[in-house]
């Protein structure tokens, strides 16, 4: 069976500039799919891409394909793509405050979205808006219902923002950060949900984040982005056992380990260069303790090896 969503060298502009140049990630119904890199890697961008949003960014799709469900979303109207998008694909935002109308009753948010996109009456959407928040483990949903976002703390808005994602009986759920905010209890809880749900609905789910120590508990793919490419993919515990690009060890050696002694956690020298400023070759080469002539000059090209890609002319020579 083909992936519920196949993303196929997808390039995008901006102007002149190129910030996703050649993206490949794919994800299944009841699979979950870490995207993972630092911020400027190139992981919302992907995410825009897919939910249709670049033009109002000010970009476009240049080349390549976004295959959902056998459809390829880059040939469809804006009118198609309203009725997909908080539909078969919702989006959970990295920061519900800015998310929810700071004067409508969070309740009649969610309603709205089984009212536009399930065609349900007043009654029947909040019914269904009262069955998600208990789903969401808010306590008291009846009497929440009727609350504003700022009577909420962080974690139970950010349960609303995923209600609202749900309410639309969606295929593909797309979290953006959705824990930033929060603090680490309440993160592990809202993960754990998210997985909970996914394996229950049978959606496919892309979990973005910089953080690789959810993605090595929460997820069973992983594409680990730098500059706009994918630099390499596969399964989780395959990448985590054996990583072969420079840039996913040094991001698995800043996950901390207990009994570490202090001061010796591992950092990334250098910043991730913004998309007016990328270097010639391969775009980690300037960070890269590893890297070679080739590096400099030449874009390495993705080695598939067992069912996972690695671009980078070292893995190259070891796939030899």
């Amino acid at each position: 069976m083909a992936p519920l969503l196949k993303v196929e060298q997808l390039h995008i502009g901006f102007g002149p500039l190129e910030p996703l140049a050649g993206v490949d990630i794919a994800v299944d119904r009841g699979r979950i799919l870490g995207l993972v890199g630092e911020s400027g890697s190139g992981k919302s961008m992907t995410a825009m891409s897919v939910m249709g949003l670049l033009p109002l960014m000010g970009g476009r799709i240049t080349s390549g394909r976004v295959m959902f469900d056998g459809t390829d979303l880059t040939t469809i109207s804006e009118r198609d793509y309203r009725n997909l998008r908080g539909g078969r694909i919702a989006l959970i935002t990295q920061n519900p405050m800015t998310s929810l109308d700071p004067v409508m009753r969070v309740g009649r948010q969610i309603d709205q979205v089984a009212e536009l996109h399930l065609k349900l009456d007043r009654k029947a959407a909040k019914e269904k808006t009262i069955g998600l928040m208990a789903r969401m483990r808010i306590p008291s949903p009846e009497m929440t219902y009727d609350l504003f976002p700022h009577q909420l703390s962080g974690g139970l808005r950010q349960r609303i923002v995923i209600a609202m994602a749900l309410a639309g009986d969606p295929d593909l759920l797309i979290a953006d950060e959705p824990t930033t905010a929060l603090d680490v209890t309440v993160q592990a809880q809202i993960i754990a949900l998210l997985s909970e749900l996914v394996r229950e609905k049978g959606l496919g789910l892309i979990l973005i984040t910089h953080d690789m120590g959810v993605v090595a508990q929460t997820c069973d793919e992983v594409a680990v982005m730098y500059c706009g490419k994918v630099v390499e993919y596969g399964q989780v515990n395959a990448i985590f056992d054996a990583p072969r690009h420079p840039y996913t060890r040094a991001l698995i050696g800043c996950i901390p380990q207990p009994g570490m002694a202090p001061r010796s956690l591992a950092g990334i020298p250098g910043m991730v260069p913004p998309a007016s400023a990328m270097p010639a070759g391969c775009r980690f080469n300037p960070r890269c303790p590893l890297a070679i002539e080739v590096c400099h000059s030449a874009s390495p090209p993705s080695v598939i090896e067992a069912g996972r890609s690695v671009a980078c002319f070292l893995a190259e020579g070891e796939s030899a």
